[in-house]
């Protein structure tokens, strides 16, 4: 309950460490990545709420379960709900259909472990963010690699589309937050101001304000300005 800032249920989900968390964009339910191999997918539901008669509480049901043969690092769904992106410890990325969970699409390429990826508004291009520093560009039609882009000098550890665009926005342990434009694979600007690695990265649904969080204990919030922006050559 964030209101109260107390916890309402306590899952017992996997059998080791939970590397990731996508809630599905119906908002029906979410997925869960681990180390135990397992990608399980769970259902929202209403329970009777014990300390408070007669209201209804959030829970979830766990509904079904994909095996992998490795440790999910990352799990992610197209914002169509066609597609469900899990990235493993082997560097790969595999691509199934959401519904059926049959498998489309194996992505290789990077040389570290994929840590983080997202997907475009309009369920066309993938991007991840690896260990080797490296960005990669994905046409999800064909697993196509369109660009591979050397982008920080440590591991990525969040990358994220701005909605509606296809500009893209990546935080590093390099201590960095980087905005790339990847349709014409440009690196558009660079953001400084955290004194330790950043761990994560969220964006609003309009797009204009960027939350950024750090080993160095602090919050960022980076807000879009109309100020005009001159790429170099």
């Amino acid at each position: 309950e964030l209101s109260q800032g107390s916890i309402l249920e306590t899952f017992e989900a996997h059998t080791k460490a939970v590397w990731s968390v996508g809630v599905a964009p119906d908002k029906q339910g979410f997925v869960t990545g681990s180390a135990d191999h397992d990608v399980k997918f769970w259902e929202f539901e209403l329970m009777s709420d014990d300390d408070n008669p007669g209201r209804k509480r959030l829970s979830a049901t766990h509904i079904k379960t994909l095996k992998m043969s490795e440790d999910v690092l990352c799990v992610k769904y197209s914002p169509d709900q066609r597609l469900l992106a899990v990235a493993l410890l082997d560097s790969t990325v595999k691509i199934f259909f959401a519904d059926t969970l049959k498998f489309f699409l194996s992505l290789y390429g990077h040389k570290l472990p994929v840590l983080t990826m997202d997907i475009s508004s309009d369920s066309s291009l993938l991007v991840t963010g690896s260990a080797d520093k490296n960005i990669k560009i994905w046409g999800l039609d064909y697993g196509d690699c369109h660009r591979s882009i050397f982008a920080h000098d440590d591991s990525i550890m969040g990358i994220q589309f701005v909605p509606a665009t296809h500009l893209v926005f990546s935080v590093s342990k390099d201590k960095t937050i980087k905005c790339w434009d990847v349709d014409k694979f440009e690196h558009v600007q660079t953001l400084q101001g955290h004194q330790a690695e950043i761990w994560s990265i969220a964006i609003s649904n309009d797009g204009n304000t960027v939350v950024t969080g750090s080993h160095d204990l602090s919050l960022r919030t980076w807000e879009c300005t109309q100020e005009l922006l001159v790429l170099s050559e």
